[in-house]
């Protein structure tokens, strides 16, 4: 991933770039300060921070792959500065889900809490598809071992695990929709657009780190399923077979994954779905399989926390404020992942 920056200094309708792109325009309108530009190179996407400082307390408030930005009701009387980072090489494999700064509901009872920085999520989990992907830039990379049985790697360590090779993937799981010929990674026929499974914490952050992304913590991982709306469930507070796909919920592939997306209020092949986004748009936040995060059960414990709920549980655990945890060498086949880039 290429990255170039941008530098923005905005007092209402006066503008200044430090590195001269072209075209270059500025307007208010109904107290909006409007900002467009262009740049001598392709850029896949622009990332907009602002502070009311010059050189620090830059907060990323939003992202566009539009070469133009409107900052609803911040044109006044306060000098903002800018900068964009105009990237190239973003991978268009992921579809993304814009989360906003601001207050959102979480844990039971229910409390505010805030996020103050823009950030997005992937709409849906890593599938089989884009898992392989992943595994064969890392393999030509020389960065995974393989054999029959596993996936392995290095992992730079932490406060409870030390540096070290660690499985990233349990090919001898029965449940594993990937497998290893000897020369090529294969997926189970009409397992391709599944979340993948059998991936431990290891493996989920290897994939994050080699696209430049993260794991969510749990806390952003709530935020997105929720907003501050204090739903139990995503889209509100009741729950049925339609919306999510949980132990014995009635879905055609019963009991086992959906493909990603599911329950998005089409007819499939005779099973009708309830269109079942949280509020920022994101899908499978309850159900499927559980997405693992980047924070610790606790100060003193090793193992990671999951979110969600999968289809092998009831569903008490698809609770958008459920929390549960593994130890991050598990791999198993009701645990995925997605990820966040800032």
């Amino acid at each position: 991933m290429k990255r170039l920056i941008l530098l923005l200094i905005v007092f209402c309708t006066q503008l200044v770039f430090s590195n001269s792109p072209t075209d270059i325009t500025i307007s208010e309108s109904d107290n909006n300060i409007i900002i467009s530009w262009s740049y001598s190179t392709s850029a896949d996407m622009y990332y907009i921070y602002r502070s009311t400082y010059t050189y620090s307390g830059f907060v990323r408030i939003n992202g566009t792959p539009a070469t133009f930005y409107i900052d609803i009701g911040d044109c006044n009387e306060i000098m903002y500065y800018y900068y964009v980072t105009a990237e190239t090489g973003v991978s268009n494999d992921f579809e993304w889900c814009d989360i906003s700064a601001g207050d959102y509901t979480y844990g039971n009872p229910p409390q505010t809490l805030n996020i103050d920085y823009y950030y997005q999520i992937m709409k849906y989990q890593v599938t089989n598809q884009q898992y392989v992907d992943y595994l064969e830039e890392a393999l030509n990379a020389g960065d995974i071992t393989v054999t029959t049985s596993t996936v392995q790697g290095y992992y730079t360590g932490d406060e409870h695990w030390s540096a070290g090779n660690y499985e990233f993937l349990d090919l001898d799981d029965n449940n594993c929709r990937i497998d290893w010929t000897g020369s090529e990674f294969t997926i189970v026929s009409g397992y391709e657009d599944h979340p993948a499974t059998d991936v431990t914490w290891f493996g989920s952050w290897a994939f994050a780190e080699h696209y430049g992304l993260s794991l969510p913590t749990e806390q952003e991982w709530e935020k997105a399923a929720r907003e501050n709306t204090g739903y139990t469930y995503p889209w509100g507070n009741t729950i049925d077979g339609s919306r999510a796909n949980y132990y014995n919920s009635g879905d055609p592939f019963d009991n086992g994954t959906t493909p990603i997306g599911y329950y998005n209020g089409e007819n499939h092949s005779g099973f009708q779905t309830t269109d079942s986004p949280s509020p920022f748009g994101v899908y499978d936040m309850a159900g499927n399989v559980w997405d693992w995060t980047n924070n610790f059960w606790s100060d003193t414990s090793p193992d990671r926390v999951i979110r969600g709920g999968s289809w092998l549980n009831g569903t008490s655990s698809m609770r958008t404020w459920g929390r549960n945890y593994n130890v991050p060498t598990f791999g198993g086949s009701h645990t995925g992942f997605r990820c966040i880039r800032p």
